[in-house]
C-alpha cells in the first residue's frame, strides 16, 4: 500500500528515510513535523486511548481534508505544528545531527529532541483532559484509513498494561525503552531512536525484569 509520506509528498519520497535523509528546508519541514507527530502518536496511543489515540486519528483525518474548503483541523494538528516548529529552528541541519546532551550526559539527535517535545505537548494534553469532559462527535466509520497503520480497526484493550506500567515504577528512560518494544521495534532501532548504546539498554531491561519478577514472581516479559 502507498505510504503516507508517498501519498502527501506527491511520490517524492518512497519512504520515511528519504525524507529524513535530507537537510531541513522550508520545502520539506511541514512533512517531517507531520511524519514525526504520527508516530510520536503511534507510539503513544499504545498505552494512552484516552488522548493519544483521539489526537492520531484526528491528525490522520487532518492530513486527509485539510486542504478542503471549510475543513477546521482538529486538535491533532496541534502536535504536528509542534513537531515543526521545533524542527524549523534547525534550517539547514539533517535530524540526524546532534542538538545536545540530556541530563545523563548523552548525546541526542535533533529527531530525538523533536519526539521529547512532542511528549511534553502530550503531557500537557492529557492534564487538559483530566479537567475536561469530550463529547466525540467523530463519525469513525467516515474516517479514511491510514495506508500505512490501520489502528482505527483495532480493538485491544491496554487497561492491563496501564496498570502493569504503573506497578513497576519505570524511570522516563525505562519507560521509553519499555515503549519502543511495545511498538515493535527491534534493539538497533531503539539505540537510534534514543540516542543510547546497547549496554544501556542491556542493563535497563534487566531492571524492568527484575522488578517484573518482583511484583508478579514469574518471568513474562518477552523482550
Amino acid at each position: 500500500m502507498e505510504m503516507l509520506v508517498t501519498k502527501f509528498s506527491n511520490g517524492k519520497y518512497r519512504n520515511e528515510g528519504e525524507l529524513f535523509d535530507e537537510p531541513i528546508s522550508a520545502e520539506n519541514v511541514k512533512l517531517m513535523g507531520e511524519m514525526i507527530a504520527l508516530q510520536a502518536l503511534r507510539t503513544h496511543k499504545k498505552f494512552d486511548m484516552k488522548v493519544a489515540d483521539r489526537l492520531y486519528i484526528g491528525l490522520i483525518k487532518d492530513l486527509h481534508h485539510m486542504g478542503e474548503i471549510d475543513y477546521i483541523v482538529s486538535d491533532g494538528y496541534d502536535v504536528a505544528q509542534t513537531a515543526i516548529c521545533f524542527l524549523y529552528q534547525f534550517i539547514g541541519h539533517t535530524v540526524h545531527e546532534t542538538y545536545g546532551k540530556d541530563k545523563r550526559g548523552k548525546e541526542t539527535t535533533i529527531k530525538l529532541a523533536c519526539y521529547r517535545e512532542i511528549d511534553g505537548e502530550l503531557m500537557r494534553l492529557r492534564r487538559k483532559a483530566e479537567k475536561t469532559d469530550y463529547i466525540d462527535f467523530t463519525d469513525y466509520k467516515a474516517l479514511p484509513m491510514d495506508p500505512v497503520n490501520c489502528f482505527e480497526q483495532e480493538q485491544t484493550d491496554y487497561s492491563k498494561y496501564d496498570e502493569l506500567v504503573d506497578a513497576l515504577r519505570l524511570s522516563a528512560l525505562e519507560l521509553a525503552i519499555l515503549n519502543c518494544y511495545m511498538n515493535g521495534m527491534v534493539q538497533s532501532e531503539v539505540c537510534a531512536e534514543l540516542g543510547i548504546g546497547r549496554g544501556t539498554i542491556y542493563h535497563h531491561k534487566v531492571s524492568i525484569r527484575k522488578r517484573y519478577y518482583t511484583i508478579y514472581k514469574t518471568i513474562d516479559v518477552s523482550f
